[in-house]
């Protein structure tokens, strides 16, 4: 566990969806790339969890649009 940086998240992000780092960036949204569907969503959010220490509430997973709100 440990503080999120920007870069960390986009790896991490970039692992979970199967893609090249350099293909997202913290504006990348939901729908511009088709890896990015419900199931990796929730991937996503546990991956983040457990990396970082980071607690989502049910209200906010389906409103994490873009990997800049994942990491605000």
């Amino acid at each position: 566990m440990g503080k999120m940086s920007e870069q960390d998240f986009l790896t991490l992000a970039a692992r979970v969806f199967g893609v090249s780092p350099s293909t997202i960036s913290p504006a990348t949204r939901r729908g511009d790339i088709p890896e990015w569907d419900s199931v990796n969503h929730l991937r996503l959010v546990m991956a983040a969890e457990e990396a970082f220490g980071v607690a989502y509430t049910l209200e906010e997973i389906p409103s994490l649009a873009t990997l800049g709100d994942f990491i605000r």
